[in-house]
């Protein structure tokens, strides 16, 4: 390879780690000054401390490595669960449609995001357990970290030849622990890592609190000095936590259900933002917090009544409400997945009974 000008060298620090010009000329320039050289070695030395491969070959880079504002960038991941797309509208009046998928490498997991005719091209074809090569995605910072947005510019390759792919542990070893399928009615207070097939059968409120972004707890809100500030952590910068309460039924019984956070907010379809400003909007009316989380989730999200899930948690005993789940995560029904499911409890039993 020929020897870069100074130009190609800004460019490609530019490119690969998500700095603006102006950054990286003040950083040439203070290794020029620093170093008594030109600022054309200058940017070799500090594309030489960033890390930054000149040699025309591809960087492998992982889901740890990703920074916001990251061009041409490349990932291997594989799929460790998908949501349902969902419509959202557009500035100029139309609708559209967007789907996160949540994927993992060796190095970290990450947030998928396919918007409006990506998820026709590739929503269908991506399903848990698969790996697939994530080509030229925008990085952003998303709620919970780096997210990768699918462009126009984007491509997705399944199965891909890279050595990345081998690294990749399989999806039932990032699973923490095992769930043991089960129905609600043999349910009893105190069972941990249960998982439920129901339906939603009602919804008791959808609310939103203020969150620490490091440990998720609530924070409070310190008016002398206008800062959040978490029990655990001292003053924070607080995001938005989504809370929805439902009642699940599997036709052996019923139970209360309280999902959090990100799994929440995709069962919803909506962000933690757009439902706080609707919550304000219903306290502003003069309605409680309490009155404003049960008429919304009456009122804007009854399509979910009749829906059925796989839901994932710990069963507690409330001194008032009773038996209740405290969920982890949700998933769809997957029909090979409990036909599988089905199959294994039928030779189980008829190993039993020969």
């Amino acid at each position: 390879m020929g020897v870069l000008t100074k130009e190609q060298i800004i460019e490609t620090i530019k490119r690969r780690k998500g700095l603006s010009r102006e950054e990286i000329e003040e950083k040439i320039r203070e290794i020029s000054s620093r170093e008594g050289i030109s600022e054309h070695a200058a940017a070799l030395m500090l594309a030489e401390e960033l890390g930054v491969n000149l040699e025309g070959k591809e960087e492998l880079l992982h889901i740890a490595d990703l920074v916001p504002g990251m061009t041409g960038v490349n990932i291997v991941a594989r799929v460790l669960r998908k949501y349902p797309p969902r419509e959202y509208d557009k500035k100029d009046g139309s609708r559209g449609q967007v789907a996160n998928l949540i994927v993992y490498d060796s190095t970290g997991k990450t947030r998928l995001v396919l918007w409006d005719g990506l998820v026709t091209k590739y929503y269908n074809e991506l399903n848990p357990g698969d790996i697939i090569k994530i080509i030229d995605p925008s990085v952003r910072e998303g709620r919970n970290g780096v997210e990768l947005h699918a462009n126009f510019r984007t491509r997705i390759i399944p199965n891909p030849e890279d050595p990345r792919a081998a690294e990749i542990p399989p999806l039932e070893e990032v699973r923490s622990y095992n769930y043991q399928r089960r129905k609600i009615g043999e349910l009893m207070g105190g069972e941990r890592f249960v998982e439920v097939r129901g339906t939603i059968a009602r919804l008791y409120r959808v609310t939103v609190y203020d969150a620490c972004p490091k440990c998720r707890r609530k924070v409070d809100y310190d008016p002398a000095t206008d800062t959040w500030v978490c029990p655990e952590h001292g003053e924070v910068q607080s995001i938005k936590v989504t809370i929805v309460d439902f009642g699940l039924d599997d036709s052996t019984g019923y139970i209360r259900t309280t999902l959090f956070g990100d799994d929440a907010a995709e069962l919803l379809g909506k962000d933690p933002e757009e439902i706080a400003e609707k919550l304000k909007e219903l306290v502003d009316s003069g309605l409680t917090l309490r009155e404003a989380g049960r008429k919304l989730a009456e009122e804007e999200f009854y399509y979910l009544l009749g829906r059925e899930i796989v839901v994932r948690g710990n069963v507690v005993d409330d001194k008032f409400l009773g038996l209740m789940l405290k969920a982890f995560g949700w998933d769809e029904v997957d029909p090979e997945r409990e036909i599988a499911r089905a199959r294994a409890e039928l030779r189980k039993a008829l190993a039993d009974f020969m």
